[in-house]
């Protein structure tokens, strides 16, 4: 089976960022993670998280353990935070570029979140010196989903169904990662409303006579 680390940052006296309302980024991040757990119970992947209680764990033992898991990708979730009060976005940061899935992954999940909130997509970016980055032996990412520090932002992150919307964004892409089929997923289509129920019947039975036998009326 696949292996998967999903990493809350922060934690227990690391609050991470802070906004002027008192939302700790780490609070927000673990409840990400726990819609994220739920999403991911029924799918066909072994996922781990580097914590899921409010609790502390540091940048190595966080790394550690997904070594020591031996997991095909890693992703560590934040919530930025700036000096100007006025910016929005989200970012996506990798240590390089050289996994094509992975690249696909992170513009994702920047194009996705950034309509949620209607706010800026910063894009992909690079860096050699975040520590998780660094140090895991798989391809890994760090998503940071706005800037706290931003007064609307922390509104839109006390909000538990935006929450939940980048939950399932984060779950949506992953199963595209690992090319992992959601058949809990279904699909309704409708062909048209009609008042008379004799035309209903007519292109239900047409429905049903080219194939699709599950076609129903309500």
């Amino acid at each position: 089976m696949k292996k998967l680390v999903i990493d809350l940052g922060h934690g227990g006296y690391d609050p991470g960022a802070v906004g002027k309302g008192g939302t700790k980024e780490s609070d927000v991040v673990l409840k990400i993670g726990k819609y994220l757990e739920s999403m991911l119970k029924e799918v066909d992947l072994d996922v781990r998280f580097t914590r899921m209680s409010d609790k502390y764990v540091s940048l190595g033992d966080r790394v550690e353990f997904a070594n020591n898991f031996g997991a095909d990708y890693f992703l560590s979730i934040h919530v930025n935070s700036a000096s100007d009060n006025t910016v929005r976005g989200v970012e996506v940061w990798q240590y390089n570029n050289d996994d094509k899935h992975l690249n696909e992954f992170c513009s994702s999940l920047c194009n996705e979140i950034s309509g949620i909130f209607n706010i800026r997509n910063r894009g992909v970016k690079l860096s050699k010196g975040l520590y998780v980055l660094k140090n895991t032996s798989m391809k890994a990412a760090l998503l940071e989903v706005d800037f706290i520090s931003n007064n609307f932002c922390e509104k839109d992150l006390n909000n538990d169904d935006n929450l939940k919307s980048i939950a399932r964004v984060i779950k949506d892409n992953l199963l595209k990662l690992y090319n992992i089929e959601d058949n809990k997923r279904l699909y309704k289509v409708c062909v048209g409303c009609y008042k008379e129920r004799s035309n209903a019947i007519k292109v239900l039975n047409v429905a049903k006579s080219k194939g699709f036998g599950d076609a129903y009326m309500i």
